[in-house]
């Protein structure tokens, strides 16, 4: 498929903000709309901060149809198979989570291996999170407590990251970790090297695909390295204005764009 002018064989789409509408969900028309992709010989790659279960349980009608970027680019699976994973070390993970317990009205959220937990007597936040997230989170009493591979750790603050809290964890953790606004609020912390953008190179030796036939669509600073990895990048109207900048082109609403390309793959 043609696509300005350069042939696409494969398009990666983040989820929040991007793909999913309002109300967290995918519309229907996504999933003819991966299958008439597919037919005409593009595939699609879902690339997003959530875990593969949530991710999974999105796109459940074609759930083994596509291969999936996980957790910011921390974890990548396709049929239920972990192609590859990046895992922060467990003493920095906790000297964070100890920083983290500092700072007031926050929440905090620890993705490992295929669960996501946080801690015990945060019942308002559990319940905020169970709406939106599927399978639940789970709750316990000391990060210390999971046994599995740490891939990300999340800070969560309900009006939005304060400029003077982000600029100090950038100081204290980026020369260490990678460290991105995943928009909504929400800071994440990942293995250095760890994004999605080195996540789509990875998957793209594995799939044998090129990133020069690569389309993808993002709109937080999380999509900015996948944006610099591929032949041609799409942020969405409603990202801050420095995502808007570092893609080549702007859109508003995904599907229909999909359903544009496709309208005029068939021409």
């Amino acid at each position: 498929m043609r696509i300005h002018g350069k042939e696409i064989t494969t398009i990666v789409s983040d989820l929040d903000g991007t793909l999913l509408g309002e109300k967290k969900k995918l519309d229907p028309l996504v999933f003819s709309l991966i299958g008439e992709l597919k037919e005409r010989g593009v595939s699609f790659v879902a690339a997003s901060g959530r875990s593969y279960r949530n991710m999974r349980l999105l796109f459940e009608p074609i759930a083994d149809r596509i291969p999936y970027i996980c957790e910011n680019g921390s974890m990548a699976v396709k049929k239920g198979r972990t192609l590859f994973q990046q895992c922060i070390s467990r003493e920095l993970a906790f000297e964070l989570l100890d920083d983290m317990d500092t700072i007031p009205e926050v929440e905090t959220v620890v993705s490992s291996d295929r669960e996501l937990y946080t801690l015990e007597a945060r019942d308002e936040f559990v319940r905020e999170m169970n709406n939106f997230f599927r399978p639940e989170i789970l709750a316990v009493e000391d990060y210390r407590k999971i046994t599995g591979g740490i891939n990300k750790i999340s800070i969560w603050w309900k009006g939005g990251i304060p400029e003077r809290e982000e600029k100090w964890f950038h100081e204290r953790y980026d020369s260490r970790l990678h460290v991105t606004d995943s928009g909504n609020g929400w800071l994440d912390f990942t293995a250095a090297g760890a994004s999605k953008g080195t996540a789509l190179r990875e998957l793209a030796k594995l799939e044998g695909f090129s990133l020069q036939e690569t389309l993808c669509f993002g709109d937080s600073e999380n999509d900015i390295a996948m944006f610099r990895e591929c032949g041609i990048s799409y942020a969405m109207k409603t990202g801050r204005e420095h995502v808007r900048a570092q893609a080549d082109y702007i859109c508003e609403d995904v599907s229909r764009m999909l359903q544009e390309f496709l309208t005029a793959d068939r021409s």
